[in-house]
């Protein structure tokens, strides 16, 4: 019994996540308004009557797959933490290049279509909202244990959400109208800026 238990645990399992692993691709491919319940059982090879079983809506499922973006998210996010990263000054303009590759992924497409669409849904901006919390919450302690000592905790925190803000925008911006010279200024100008603030000298030199 024991046994049986232990095997329909893991069809459940599967199946679920199945319905994410759609969920997330169907997001990032045709958009979130386009993400319904057909889309998500066809690419899942589940029926609708089994999505059911497992979410009792549509807004469960995404909320589920915003889940499990921002755990695959962190999961990347924390490569970044390099064992040449760990020295000291911080090589800032070579953790911001990797970062900015880890926002304009595939993954993080999930997350703007979804706070896009929260801008008018009610519903999935009060759902996702501590999902949303939560990511930032682990990229700011991040932050701060790679940025420490140089920038105090409420520095580091702030220089890491106005960065991801800036990154954001690029990769939103970039598909219509990029302007590659300008985002590698960016970066160089941040991390002058980081130098200065911290009194350190360019790593690279």
């Amino acid at each position: 019994m024991t046994t049986a238990r232990r095997t329909q645990a893991e069809r459940s399992a599967a199946t679920i996540a199945k319905l994410v692993d759609a969920t997330i691709e169907a997001i990032e491919q045709v958009g979130y308004h386009s993400t319904s319940l057909g889309e998500i059982s066809s690419r899942a090879g589940v029926s609708k009557a089994a999505i059911f079983r497992h979410f009792d809506s549509r807004m469960d499922l995404v909320v589920a797959a915003a889940d499990e973006v921002r755990r695959r998210h962190m999961a990347a996010v924390a490569a970044l933490r390099l064992p040449e990263n760990a020295t000291h000054p911080v090589d800032l303009a070579a953790l911001m290049r990797m970062a900015r590759t880890q926002i304009r992924s595939d993954i993080n497409t999930v997350w703007l279509e979804l706070l896009v669409a929260a801008r008018t849904e009610p519903e999935l901006r009060t759902r996702i909202e501590p999902v949303l919390r939560e990511l930032y919450d682990e990229v700011e302690e991040l932050a701060v244990s790679t940025l420490a000592p140089e920038l105090p905790p409420a520095t580091a925190r702030l220089l890491v959400t106005s960065l991801i803000h800036m990154f954001d925008g690029e990769a939103i911006l970039r598909t219509t109208y990029p302007r590659p010279e300008l985002e590698e200024a960016r970066i160089e100008s941040v991390a002058a800026a980081y130098r200065t603030l911290t009194g350190t000298t360019d790593p690279g030199r």
